[in-house]
């Protein structure tokens, strides 16, 4: 097998609004069913199709005007939906899909063929995963390594150049680990988390259920360069083409590939100016400086024991960080990051402190009870959203923050029992930051006002100390947001 102009080309998530220039990533594709073990996200066109039918649409063909894809296509996503019950015929969704479009992930836990993709330089897997099946993208014209791919449907697309990258290597079989670490990057990308999956299988066990199917096929993945400071101070990164996460792990490669490929190097150039290229050395430094005064007042703040969860570090150090640029995009990353914090925690807390649901499954008398429990513990009220999944908390940050409630109720060491009396409002407010998150990553004006901002970043650092049982540093000083 060999890469040439017969290759097919993959398009797994619709172009950014953003300034961008496109490359072909020349991937290894194999097929192998693995146990993920965990909550599965929805492909890009999945997910804008279910929040479509959610709104309310329900003609194909106007989902094919709104998104910009084929009908045929538009069928096909739709067929998908329906197969994995989470919509009906007639464009209705099913409670499950209801739920995945609040939740953002679809409850999964028996092995399924995914596709897995290796990068041929190198042999490394990419920490991503596809269950649906790719959409190919349409190739007009070969000149070289440069082609010309068209975007959308007929009568509403448009052409553009992108650049083919040199593949070199061939196919190696990756290790059943490799395997499971993709699926796990991918699922901790999709939560916009850094750190252990929750449901994390063992994983001598789970690498025994992989299973490959048939030979690697060589294929080309459509990725974006766009014009982007992501703290890394090149000024430039690359989306990620899974549209679940970032993708600086594409731009850390496509940063080795430039030294020696002038073509690449030139995109890169001609994306951000002569000017902007000129400042990247002294961005990096700034941005460097900045992040390691922001882990220090993270120290400051929680004493030498939060080195110990380098995870939360990371998160509460991203807040500073975001406080201190003080930009709309800023205050939406910190809004995400104290979630974060939660999500990195919980987990291993509910390990440690098992839930026990009451046994009955009358209607309404969890829901009682829930309500019960966290009364007793000193909540001032308990949120809409709690008492709706308090009977089966599902995975997920809200399913997590209820199964704790669960276990303090009838453990008073718990963690949680000092949590809620010393802050009462808690409930409300992790319900409150998380849509203050949801508004971030979903919404059109996503940026928390400075004052909700004060009060979710106190929360994340309170959750640090009474659920990580920290004891060092000071208060936590209110930091002015402009």
């Amino acid at each position: 097998m060999s890469f040439d102009r017969e290759t097919p080309v993959f398009q797994l998530a619709f172009p950014p609004r953003k300034r961008y220039r496109p490359v072909l990533l020349p991937v290894w594709v194999h097929q192998v069913t693995a146990p993920t073990g965990y909550s599965r996200t929805l492909d890009v066109f999945q997910t804008v199709v279910l929040r479509l039918c959610a709104a309310g649409v329900r003609d194909v063909g106007d989902l094919s005007r709104l998104i910009g894809l084929d009908t045929a296509l538009c069928r096909t996503v739709i067929a998908r939906l329906v197969e994995g019950r989470l919509m009906e015929p007639g464009l209705k969704l099913t409670e499950a899909g209801r739920r995945t479009v609040a939740d953002g992930e679809v409850a999964e836990t028996d092995p399924q063929l995914v596709r897995v993709f290796q990068d041929p330089a190198t042999g490394v897997l990419l920490p991503r995963i596809l269950v649906a099946d790719p959409v190919r993208a349409d190739l007009r014209e070969h000149r070289g390594r440069w082609v010309t791919i068209q975007f959308g449907t007929a009568g509403a697309s448009r052409e553009v150049g992108a650049l083919t990258l040199r593949a070199g290597g061939s196919s190696l079989r990756p290790s059943e680990r490799d395997v499971l670490e993709a699926c796990k990057s991918h699922d901790l990308a999709a939560r916009g988390l850094r750190g252990a999956s929750r449901g994390t299988p063992d994983n001598v066990v789970a690498a025994r259920r992989i299973g490959f199917h048939g030979t690697a096929i060589a294929a080309y993945v459509v990725c974006y360069v766009v014009e982007d400071n992501d703290g890394s101070g090149r000024m430039w990164t690359v989306e990620d083409p899974f549209a679940v996460g970032d993708g600086r792990y594409l731009a850390d490669l496509l940063v080795a590939r430039a030294e020696s490929d002038e073509p690449l190097d030139r995109l890169i150039d001609g994306l951000l100016g002569g000017s902007r290229r000129d400042r990247t050395a002294t961005a990096r430094k700034v941005d460097q400086e900045l992040a390691e005064e922001a882990r220090a007042d993270v120290v400051r703040l929680l004493g030498e024991e939060i080195r110990d969860h380098p995870e939360v570090l990371a998160h509460l150090a991203d807040i500073e960080l975001a406080l201190l640029k003080d930009t709309a995009r800023e205050r939406e990353n910190a809004a995400r990051n104290a979630i974060r914090v939660f999500e990195c925690i919980l987990p291993g807390l509910n390990d440690r402190f098992p839930t026990r649901l009451p046994p009955s499954r009358e209607p309404g008398v969890r829901e009682r009870a829930f309500v019960l429990t966290a009364q007793r513990l000193g909540a001032t009220s308990v949120p809409p959203e709690m008492r709706k999944y308090c009977k089966a908390p599902a995975n997920g940050l809200a399913g997590d923050i209820i199964k704790a409630v669960w276990a303090a109720g009838e453990n008073p060491q718990h963690p949680f029992v000092t949590f809620i009396r010393r802050r009462p409002t808690l409930l409300e407010d992790l319900d409150r930051s998380r849509i203050l998150r949801n508004n971030a990553t979903h919404g059109p004006t996503g940026a928390p006002a400075p004052d909700e901002l004060e009060h979710i970043r106190t929360l994340a650092y309170e959750a640090a100390r009474h659920l990580l049982g920290l004891s060092g540093g000071r208060s936590t000083d209110s930091k002015k947001v402009n």
